[in-house]
């Protein structure tokens, strides 16, 4: 659309005109006035629908009370300590396919499912310390029943996302899946925190450097009905129903975004024979011992290969933002008002040749873009797979 409408178009969700912006200047205008640009209403209200507390669904006071205490729970220094965990995993399901699924044709089949599963079994150890058992059932391993809920509860918000708000919580109250599975969500949830408060306070305080349950436990109120008395720029901590909030946005996102990279991943892999053989060269020179990060961090090849997935298929295509005040944009000098839906289209900018010059086109796939950026490259500030902003 892009290249028959340009730099702004529009369409219309449902009810709702979206403003399309691929314009890179004016798009770096949007993310650093973030007082003019907020968080997009129709998607906190949609989201907000499912998941209420979840961070992503939250704006003002109450997003900086969580913020405070979910943004530190994803610094790297956490992450990287489970390296372990997340290779016995891997091998897991590498072990599984090998043992169970000997037919290439249903591993082809149920790819995306099976890197969701993965996924939830890492982000299961290392978020919440606990086993999603989504990787156990051999034989049967697209119907794990998180995972089912998980599906039905993604594919639900993306439905609500069409219909105007009154009719989507009609809809909810009469989706009688959408329940049961929000119910199994919570099920987990529960079992999570129940482990977790088990576990002796000087204990707890000591993993919350390395497990994020840990430090959402820590963070709940102690009397819940005192802080709801409060106004919200005065309350600490998170109520038991935030947590499990917050808990399900995790699951989500592990389940959605991350799997959907690891599936272009794979796909891409294996329509690329010399990207893939390039990539074994660098790897063998370790003789198929594990890696440190120190070691994984020192793989240009798989640094550019992983840039260049994200690049050319992102697990989201845009961020929405709702405008607080009129405002201009200063390259296109488009005119917007308040209460305007604008969508920053990060496909559209990881695609535009103004940016991203080279050999090869950017509608191709082409890791070695990424071997030289200077030349390849013209705005590095073009690479927004996760967004830009306060909310980055």
């Amino acid at each position: 659309m892009k290249a028959k409408f340009g730099d702004i178009y529009q369409f219309w969700l449902g009810s709702t005109r979206i403003i399309v912006v691929s314009g890179l200047e004016d798009v770096q205008h949007i993310f650093a006035h973030r007082h003019v640009y907020d968080q997009g209403d129709i998607f906190a209200e949609k989201f907000g629908l499912v998941n209420p507390n979840g961070i992503i669904a939250l704006k003002g006071a109450k997003y900086k009370r969580h913020a405070s205490i979910v943004g530190p729970l994803f610094r790297g220094n956490k992450i990287n300590i489970h390296l372990d965990t997340a290779i016995d995993c891997t091998d897991k399901l590498l072990d599984r396919w090998r043992t169970y699924n000997n037919d290439p044709t249903q591993v082809h089949l149920n790819m995306i499912e099976q890197c969701q599963q993965l996924l939830l079994a890492i982000f299961g150890y290392i978020a919440f310390d606990y086993d999603l058992q989504t990787l156990n059932d051999e034989n049967h391993s697209s119907e794990n029943e998180l995972c089912r809920a998980l599906h039905t509860f993604h594919n639900t918000a993306v439905d609500l996302m069409q219909l105007p708000t009154v009719i989507g919580r009609i809809y909810l109250l009469l989706n009688q899946k959408y329940r049961r599975s929000q119910a199994i969500i919570n099920q987990y949830l529960q079992r999570m925190i129940d482990q977790e408060l088990v576990e002796n306070p000087t204990t707890r305080s000591e993993r919350k450097r390395t497990c994020l349950i840990a430090s959402l436990v820590t963070s709940l109120q102690q009397d819940e009905m005192l802080e709801a008395t409060k106004s919200e720029e005065d309350r600490k901590g998170l109520s038991r129903t935030e947590v499990m909030n917050e808990m399900c946005s995790f699951l989500a996102a592990g389940y959605s975004t991350t799997s959907t990279a690891l599936a272009w991943f794979i796909h891409l892999m294996s329509k690329y024979p010399l990207v893939q053989s390039k990539l074994k060269t660098e790897l063998a020179e370790y003789h198929h011992q594990r890696l440190s990060i120190e070691q994984l961090n020192s793989l240009g090849y798989l640094d550019c290969v992983l840039r260049e997935v994200l690049r050319f298929a992102p697990p989201v295509i845009g961020t929405l933002r709702t405008l607080q005040v009129d405002d201009q944009l200063p390259s296109s000098d488009f005119l917007l008002n308040k209460g305007d839906h604008v969508l920053i289209s990060l496909y559209n900018i990881a695609r535009d040749v103004r940016y991203w010059s080279g050999p090869i086109d950017p509608d191709q796939f082409y890791p070695e873009r990424f071997q030289n950026e200077d030349n390849t490259i013209r705005n590095k500030a073009a690479w927004i797979v996760f967004g830009g902003g306060h909310r980055q």
